[in-house]
């Protein structure tokens, strides 16, 4: 069982600076950077391989319908518990599916299971890179089930939604706020059945100034508009 310090530091807010927008599945979501995650972790249970551990099946390689490639494994992650806890659980191993090792120590809780992916991308190690994340978005989706990230992943926080990005215009002349999810609404709620296409939207997000990608992108929606 959790104790009531460890429920409150895997459940405690992340810094805005852990927080990066995700444009992965083509529209806007937050994710929280894999570091701040496993020194989450690191806080609630001791160092990685003493207070909690991972473990991953092997990379398949999937083909997408857009032809790319996505990379995924399947991670299993566990924590250990209290001394005194007498009802723990093996470790988990895989060996051509998933097993518990019974003849070790049961001090770890049951394991946690969340599939993660990547898709290659560009660079001299495309492949080490993809596999490197595939195991970290796996790790982050079976930390969240352990209530890390929970607002984050309820969508109730975005990254860059903080009131000093200043203002964008809306499509009906009023201000908006100029961050990554008031760009993102408008591309998916107007630009994209507009024609715009999602390389456009994306080289307008990339340039760092939300108030001037909103404008720029509902000009491109309603040409001639102020």
């Amino acid at each position: 069982m959790l104790t009531d310090n460890q429920i409150r530091a895997l459940r405690a807010p992340f810094p805005s600076e852990s927080l990066k927008p995700d444009m992965s599945r083509g529209f806007e979501l937050t994710s929280i950077k894999a570091a701040y995650v496993i020194e989450r972790l690191n806080d609630a249970f001791g160092l990685c391989g003493v207070g909690w551990r991972y473990v991953h099946a092997p990379f398949e390689d999937l083909i997408m319908a857009d032809r790319r490639t996505e990379v995924l494994t399947e991670v299993a992650l566990q924590y250990r518990v209290s001394d005194d806890e007498q009802r723990g659980c093996s470790p988990v191993e895989w060996r051509d599916g998933w097993r518990l090792d019974h003849d070790r120590n049961r001090m770890w809780s049951e394991p946690l299971y969340a599939v993660g992916g990547h898709c290659l991308g560009q660079g001299s190690v495309p492949y080490t890179d993809a596999r490197k994340s595939a195991v970290t978005n796996g790790l982050t989706k079976a930390a969240s089930m352990l209530g890390i990230g929970h607002e984050v992943f309820k969508g109730l926080i975005r990254a860059g939604t903080s009131s000093d990005h200043g203002s964008g215009r809306g499509g009906n002349g009023h201000h908006t706020s100029a961050d990554p999810t008031s760009f993102w609404a408008l591309y998916n709620g107007k630009a994209k059945l507009a024609g715009v296409s999602l390389e456009v939207a994306k080289d307008l997000a990339g340039r760092g100034n939300w108030a001037v990608a909103i404008e720029e992108l509902q000009a491109l929606v309603s040409p001639g508009a102020n």
